[in-house]
């Protein structure tokens, strides 16, 4: 899949006629595959998708979620399993989110060599989301992706982030298709896991991920391509002394290694419990103990 970031004020065209997918593609959930699966059987041209170096609600000044699912880098790595030959990414600001949607078709669509088009039967475009693909149908072919339901749940990104803050990783990856991940970096703690015989991996995450439900997770650590279960934390420590902001560290039991500096993924798999404040370290002890024992429900 070769990679393009574009100037969408200054874009080259394409090499190729192509088929192009649109939308953000957060979380690249289920419906998000329906689509890229649907151009890559269908399309009549080579096969692209387009999507932003960062939410458009970052740029916005409302109550909708700042937050990613999934960075720039775990899109790629995700959308690259569908076999789509161009990853287009538009590095959008103010002016971007004003273009109309006959400036977004003539100023992009067009200079790309758009010829048809994939998108949910949601999606729209332009200045205040004017643009539909009922528009899009006056330009291209249009193919519109009925929207997924699972359960009685909607398959959206809304909804998989309001699972994973409410601690639901299991249903919010049962609506993606696959795990919840965040990617980070080994970084230096304040040892005090090691202060209690529990040394963890703690995490400086990559990008500005949606923060599950304060608690304990059962969770899959990748660490240099090696997958290892674990017990991940995520919170402010209240037993040990409030963080300002909350963290994310893994425990990964009897594994011993200095991996400061590595990237690590961790997958959330279940929630075990909320985090709390206890009444002594003992007691935390005690708690993290049985915690790496629920480990063994998944072997």
């Amino acid at each position: 899949m070769k990679v393009e970031v574009l100037d969408y004020k200054n874009i080259k065209p394409a090499e190729d006629n192509l088929s192009i997918c649109l939308g953000y593609f957060d979380g690249v959930h289920l419906g998000h595959a329906k689509i890229f699966n649907s151009c890559r059987q269908d399309s009549s041209f080579k096969t692209a998708v387009m999507t932003f170096d960062k939410p458009v609600s970052s740029l916005l000044d409302n109550d909708k979620s700042k937050e990613v699912i999934t960075s720039l880098d775990d899109r790629f790595r995700m959308i690259n399993r569908f076999q789509i030959d161009y990853y287009y990414i538009i590095k959008i600001d103010q002016e971007f989110l004003d273009l109309s949607p006959e400036e977004f078709i003539s100023n992009i669509l067009d200079k790309l060599n758009v010829k048809e088009v994939f998108c949910g039967t949601d999606y729209t475009f332009g200045k205040y989301g004017k643009g539909t693909p009922k528009l899009l149908k006056k330009h291209y072919k249009v193919h519109s992706i009925d929207l997924l339901d699972i359960d009685n749940q909607k398959v959206s990104t809304r909804n998989i982030i309001s699972l994973i803050k409410e601690g639901s990783v299991k249903d919010a990856s049962r609506l993606m298709g696959h795990n919840y991940q965040m990617c980070g970096v080994v970084v230096h703690g304040h040892n005090r896991g090691e202060s209690i015989g529990y040394p963890t991996e703690n995490v400086k995450l990559s990008s500005n991920y949606v923060i599950p439900r304060y608690g304990v997770y059962k969770t899959i650590a990748y660490i240099s391509g090696v997958p290892h279960l674990a017990i991940a934390n995520v919170g402010v420590h209240p037993t040990v002394g409030e963080e300002m902001e909350p963290i994310v560290e893994v425990h990964i039991p009897n594994y011993v290694s200095d991996d400061y500096g590595k990237t690590i993924y961790v997958e959330f798999l279940e929630f075990v419990r909320p985090e709390r404040k206890f009444d002594s370290l003992e007691a935390l002890k005690a708690q993290i103990t049985s915690d790496i024992l629920s480990l063994n429900n998944l072997l």
